[in-house]
């Protein structure tokens, strides 16, 4: 049984918030980041930036390197 866990990314261009998303996932990352960017900015913006400030907050720091713990 695997177990995952949900933390901000290393590979990261602000917080590591959205790498960290698709880490957990298995999605690519640059996808995810444009998803953001495109629903943010179609919610005019304020929304998306409060919700990444949240996660920001809210997401531990990936330490180890991994984000997929067995």
């Amino acid at each position: 049984m695997t177990t995952r866990r949900l933390y901000r990314s290393k590979d990261q261009m602000i917080a590591g918030v959205c790498a960290g998303i698709a880490e957990y996932f298995g999605w690519d990352k640059g996808v995810v980041r444009l998803v953001y960017l495109i629903l943010s900015v179609f919610s005019v913006a304020f929304p998306g930036i409060l919700v990444y400030i949240v996660l920001w907050i809210v997401m531990p720091e990936d330490k180890n390197g991994n984000t997929i713990y067995v």
